[in-house]
C-alpha cells in the first residue's frame, strides 16, 4: 500500500474536517483506516501533517557501501577491519570506523578472529 504524499495529507485532513468519517477519507485514498486516523491524531496534536522525525543515529554508509564493504573484505581476507575502515569513507565523507566495519561484517562471518 503506498504512502499518502503531502497533497494527499493535507487533503485528507481537509476532509475529515469537512465531517467525512475516517473510514470514508481511507476508501478515498486507498490507505488503510489505522493510517488515516493516526494521520488526523497527529494533526490534532503537533498542527501539522509531516512525518515525525526518525529515531536513533543515521546510519554512516548505505546498503550499497555494505555491500562494497562486504566485497571489499573478501578480495582482501587477510586484511584487518581498522585497515579497511581507514580507507573507507561513508555517507558525506565521514569515516568509516574499525567497529562498524566489524559490524557490518558480522553476519557473513567475515570478521578477522584472533587465534586462542
Amino acid at each position: 500500500m503506498p504512502r499518502l504524499s503531502p497533497d494527499q495529507r493535507q487533503q485528507a485532513i481537509g476532509r475529515l474536517d469537512a465531517g467525512q468519517s475516517v473510514q470514508q477519507v481511507a476508501r478515498a485514498f486507498g490507505a488503510n483506516v489505522t493510517t488515516v486516523y493516526r494521520l488526523q491524531q497527529r494533526f490534532h496534536a503537533t498542527n501539522s501533517t509531516c512525518d515525525l522525525p526518525g529515531r536513533g543515529r543515521p546510519r554512516v554508509t548505505t546498503a550499497r557501501q555494505d555491500r562494497h564493504l562486504v566485497h571489499q573484505h573478501q578480495r582482501d581476507a587477510f586484511e584487518t577491519a581498522a585497515n579497511t575502515a581507514r580507507n573507507t569513507f561513508g555517507v558525506h565523507g565521514q569515516p568509516v570506523s574499525a567497529r562498524t566495519l566489524r559490524r557490518r561484517l558480522g553476519g557473513q562471518n567475515l570478521v578477522n578472529r584472533r587465534p586462542a
